[in-house]
């Protein structure tokens, strides 16, 4: 059990853990020469053979705010300390607001100074402070001269960690490292509140966000000597492999090869119910996550509804813009205070590490955001799965929940998911979705083709590209590939002159039609340096106009022709041999020109910047300036298939 203490300074925390421990925490010379805590200071306390209490004393100083932040991250209990000749001090009103931010429920008050006032003054101030906390706790009157009250307290505490359930250890191991240093005969030590998982002697672990690889040679946990450490004790590692230098306090330790950083941060927020003025939108703050103190600014995800403002008590989903780079997880928790580091504003628990910068909250990803902050994790799915229909990338969602294999197995079992959802793979990912969700992407392809058919009764069939885009967002772009695999292999559907169509379709074209379409598919393909407009097939044809244009609309509604621009139109066959071609060029040279297009294609000038446009509409390039990029090199397999 890690047990922080909290309170005003000079109201007795320092002595109240030397009289528990026997430790005094106050291990610099100045620290004893002022008489207060500026450091954090740790000691232990035996409970039986098994258990140990960590003490984590935090200092009390309005100037050592950010030292107390970073201590009592991942404890499971506050000791409050307040003088009762004095009663709720300013600082312990912020250290209380702090630990309520960061999550903390359970307490314990400890009345300290009671030599120094009449007894009938003791219970108001018990009062005050329970009802600044907002629940009642415990409650222990205590002397740190003479030791009047210390041994119920301790009998108290040793009582409450012997019963205490160990933490699961779900996940990797993480530490945020609070402390490193070099001990002579030994080598680099750090120290910190391990926040999940369990670590071996031997094991490797990951220094993040700089991803080194680094060993452990050594471990103690809770004070003594140990094989292994595990969530929810204090560790102290012998760690192989690095520098002190490149370790900063705050950096994680992390077991998970495959974890990633993030400068963009998804998260609800509670404003502290003691601010006094108004955060705007976009302001500039100070996060405290674990050990970890950086820069960032407030990007307000929902800005129109509160007027791009926050005040005291507000709840809101937010967005932080990390000034550098960070390691975080789902759940973990921050403070957030002003960019002076002298106003706490709020605190915040992470719903997604991994944020993408989005302009506005749309419904959708307001929905996504409400299922991440669901109790368990068993919530979380199936508010995704069941209740939003989504498709979940199951390397991500280990990633940001901090799963390992068998502990999401364990997480699907406990859900009762193993019958529900169903698990596919595209392009290396393993996908999860919900039963349901495959059953009714499968039928709405087999029924929007069916009526499209009836539409269309003289069209090959439909591209595969164009069915994803008319059956639009509700299907999610890798489930619709595999459902479609599916199809295919099923017999469902097949695939006749790079089209979709219904097992059982046939198409059913006038000889007429067929001629003239012949006709002109033969005249588009002859076009090699420009993209023929309407007139120009018309010259070339002598058609009918609107029985030419006609051709060419249910050609383009078919998937056999493109329509480039307001006017033009190519094959659908040629058009995917200038979009690899494209992507070809951009592996010679990642931004081009207009001019190195049409040299490269070999097209007119007009021809080739309607090109260029219509690729920026569909996805596959980005205009930056007088050049592009090719931002999807993906996209031609998918939309311009023919396989």
């Amino acid at each position: 059990m890690i047990v922080a203490t909290a309170g005003h300074v000079d109201h007795g925390k320092t002595s109240l853990v030397k009289r528990l421990t026997g430790i005094d925490t106050d291990t610099l010379e100045e620290e004893k020469l002022r008489g207060l805590s500026i450091n954090l200071g740790y000691a232990f306390l035996p409970a039986d053979a098994d258990t140990t209490i960590g003490f984590i004393d935090v200092p009390g100083h309005s100037r050592f705010i950010n030292t107390m932040i970073a201590g009592v991250g991942g404890i499971d209990m506050a000791l409050v300390v307040v003088a009762a000749d004095e009663g709720p001090m300013p600082q312990t009103l912020e250290h209380l607001e702090v630990l309520r931010l960061l999550g903390i429920r359970q307490y314990v008050l400890v009345i300290s100074h009671i030599d120094r006032v009449e007894s009938a003054r003791i219970k108001p101030v018990s009062e005050k402070v329970q009802a600044a906390l907002g629940l009642k706790c415990p409650v222990f009157e205590i002397n740190n001269i003479d030791g009047a009250g210390i041994a119920n307290l301790k009998n108290y505490l040793l009582q409450t960690a012997r019963r205490r359930e160990p933490r699961r250890e779900r996940g990797y191991f993480r530490l945020s490292i609070d402390r490193r240093f070099i001990l002579t005969g030994i080598g680099l030590v750090v120290t910190g509140t391990a926040m999940s998982g369990r670590i071996t002697e031997g094991d490797k672990l990951y220094l993040l966000p700089g991803n080194k690889e680094v060993r452990v040679r050594a471990i103690h946990a809770q004070n003594e000597k140990s094989a292994t450490g595990r969530v929810g004790q204090r560790c102290a590692l012998q760690l192989a492999g690095i520098d002190k230098r490149q370790i900063k306090r705050g950096d994680w330790l992390h077991a998970g090869a495959d974890t990633q950083i993030s400068n963009r941060l998804n998260v609800r927020l509670e404003m502290s119910a003691s601010l006094t003025f108004k955060v705007k939108h976009l302001c500039p703050v100070k996060v405290y996550i674990g050990a970890k103190l950086t820069s960032a600014r407030l990007y307000l995800l929902d800005r129109r509804v509160r007027g791009g403002e926050l005040q005291a008590g507000n709840s809101v989903f937010a967005q932080l813009i990390i000034d550098g780079s960070v390691t975080c997880c789902r759940g973990d928790r921050l403070i957030l205070r002003d960019s002076s580091e002298s106003i706490t504003l709020g605190g915040a628990i992470v719903l997604d590490p991994h944020a993408v910068y989005s302009p506005k909250l749309s419904q959708s990803a307001k929905n996504y955001l409400l299922a991440m902050e669901a109790a368990t994790l068993e919530g979380v799915l199936r508010g995704l799965l069941i209740e939003q229909q989504r498709v979940v990338n199951l390397r991500l969602f280990k990633q940001m929940c901090n799963l390992r294999d068998a502990d999401l197995d364990a997480v699907l079992a406990q859900a009762d998911f193993f019958d529900e959802t169903k698990v596919f793979s595209r392009q290396g990912h393993d996908y999860l979705v919900a039963s349901q969700t495959w059953t009714h992407a499968e039928q709405s392809m087999v029924t929007y083709l069916r009526g499209w058919h009836a539409d269309n009764p003289t069209a090959e069939g439909i591209q595969a590209g164009y069915l994803w885009i008319c059956l639009g967002p509700e299907i999610d772009q890798n489930l619709y590939d595999s459902v479609l695999d599916h199809l295919l292999e099923q017999a469902v559907m097949r695939r006749a002159n790079g089209c979709l169509k219904l097992q059982e379709f046939t198409a059913q074209s006038p000889p007429i039609e067929q001629q003239q379409w012949q006709l002109i598919e033969r005249t588009l393909s002859t076009y090699t340096n420009q993209i023929p407009t309407l007139a120009n097939l018309q010259d070339d044809l002598q058609l009918d106009r609107v029985s030419l244009h006609a051709q060419l609309q249910r050609a383009v509604n078919d998937g056999r022709v493109c329509k480039v621009g307001t006017k033009r139109f190519i094959l659908c066959t040629q058009l995917s041999l200038f979009a690899y071609a494209v992507c070809e060029l951009a592996e010679a040279t990642p931004r081009f020109s207009v001019v190195e297009t049409k040299n490269h294609l070999g097209l007119g000038r007009n021809s080739c910047i309607q090109l260029l446009e219509y690729f920026d509409h569909i996805g596959l390039t980005r205009r930056d300036g007088e050049r592009r990029m090719v931002i999807d090199k993906g996209l031609p397999d998918r939309v311009f298939s023919v396989s």
